[in-house]
């Protein structure tokens, strides 16, 4: 009798061990997943913003465009991509989201004043540039939708019983929204 007593105390301590240990599995396999997912839409972002950057120089190098821009447009402008390209070497998220948000406000200070200057648009080159820097805007739109949901799900699973106390173990934090205009 004492031995089964014993052998029932053991299996149900083997099965007590099991569930901890899948559920430690299974919620850090779900947060890597959720991280994983935040990262691709981070760099479905960076995609879009590295070819915003590439463009503006193109625009610009174009006959007489940039007497239509105030000079300090453009100096923001330039500075904005200088820091974007040292952003993307440090790959540090949270640098890149506040640079992408100071950027975004800048170019479309940047496309307010090309649609105030129909001479600028006289040319096909020029016209093709500002048609792909808006589709790239609006890419970058609809990306940083994406991207935020995915902050959002991965934000509360960490957040989330009995997630939050494997994540700090772990190493996971909070990710960073990608907010227009802070």
């Amino acid at each position: 009798m004492v031995e089964r007593k014993g052998l029932l105390v053991g299996v149900v301590a083997l099965a007590v061990i099991v569930v901890l240990v899948l559920t430690v599995v299974l919620s850090y396999n779900s947060l890597i997943s959720k991280d994983q997912n935040v990262n691709n839409k981070w760099s479905n972002i960076e995609v879009e913003i590295q070819r915003q950057v590439e463009l503006v120089p193109q625009l610009l190098q174009q006959e007489n465009v940039s007497m239509y821009f105030e000079q300090g447009l453009l100096e923001n402008i330039t500075s904005l991509r200088t820091q974007w390209l040292n952003t993307m070497a440090d790959r540090s998220v949270n640098e890149q989201v506040n640079f992408s948000t100071e950027f975004m406000v800048q170019m479309g200070a940047f496309m307010s004043v090309v649609e105030s200057y129909p001479a600028i648009q006289s040319t096909d080159t020029i016209r093709d540039i500002i048609v792909s820097l808006e589709g790239t805007q609006n890419r970058i739109a609809a990306a940083r939708i994406f991207y935020n949901d995915a902050v959002n799900e991965y934000n509360t699973a960490i957040l989330s019983f009995p997630n939050n106390m494997l994540a700090g173990t772990f190493g996971f934090e909070q990710a960073s929204y990608f907010q227009q205009g802070q």
